[in-house]
């Protein structure tokens, strides 16, 4: 169990305080309105001040949480997106991974579920299945309707949404892809080593740092194994039951400041 009874900037498992600190989105640090607080931006400024390294990791594609978290500019942060599938940095927009995948092998996949209330996302715009709804979460992005799947650029994330709810044992690598979930009633498709813990694995590989040093936050089951992964693991209070149940402890609702509140140095309880 970590220990949950610190002051100032959190713990990890070995009593060190996190090089790292890693914040999934939706959420987790924005609130229900889709914002990220003044108050979560200044502790997460305060942190990266302090010597953190601040990692931002989302099933949004880049074009969608970089608007998002422009307030959080000039911290040095890295951005994951579209489920870890792109690591680029947060200021200058710049990749530094890739793991995509091939459009036959992300029709395939379509094919082999069966529904056709499925979008799909590339490095600068969303297509659109025929059953998608016909919603954009970004103004900033293009979209187009499509029947299937053109061959052509590479495909970071195939979103499936309406299903039924995936459980969590049904997640994981499924032959050339892997499934995971952001939110109820949505299955998400990516490619190999494109998923949270792989990208910022390569993070911290590339600063030297090893997993001990990282305090990650998250809500749902694509955050599993970064919790998991990490020396602490804190879930917010409106996290899904896996989550809940596998966090080293618990903060306080996404909607109350959970991840500032936390970097603050409150707590709730072990989880």
């Amino acid at each position: 169990m970590a220990d949950t009874h610190h002051s100032g900037c959190p713990r990890a498992r070995g009593g060190s305080r996190p090089a790292v600190v890693v914040t999934d989105l939706d959420y987790t640090l924005l609130r229900s309105d889709g914002t990220v607080s003044e108050r979560a931006v200044a502790v997460l400024r305060e942190a990266a001040a302090d010597g953190a390294r601040i990692v931002f990791a989302t099933a949004r594609p880049a074009w969608s949480a970089r608007t998002l978290l422009s307030a959080a500019s000039g911290m040095n942060a890295a951005l994951v997106s579209s489920n870890g599938a792109v690591v680029s940095e947060l200021d200058s927009g710049r990749v530094l991974r890739t793991r995509a995948m091939a459009p036959s092998t992300a029709r395939a996949a379509i094919a082999r579920l069966g529904w056709d209330t499925w979008a799909a996302d590339r490095e600068n715009d969303r297509l659109l299945g025929p059953g998608w709804p016909d919603v954009l979460a970004s103004g900033a992005a293009t979209a187009e309707r499509v029947a299937t799947l053109p061959d052509g650029a590479a495909i970071l994330c195939v979103m499936v949404h309406g299903g039924p709810d995936v459980p969590p044992e049904a997640l994981g690598r499924r032959g050339d892809v892997v499934w995971t979930s952001s939110s109820p009633g949505l299955l998400e498709i990516s490619a190999p080593e494109a998923d949270k813990v792989c990208a910022v694995q390569w993070i911290l590989d590339d600063a030297g740092i090893g997993w001990g040093e990282v305090v990650a936050f998250g809500d749902a089951p694509n955050d599993a194994g970064l919790l998991a992964a990490a020396g602490l693991g804190v879930a917010v209070a409106n996290a899904c039951p896996q989550i809940l149940a596998l966090a080293d402890a618990v903060t306080r609702h996404h909607d109350d400041e959970g991840v500032a509140k936390w970097l603050e140095g409150e707590c709730l309880c072990p989880a």
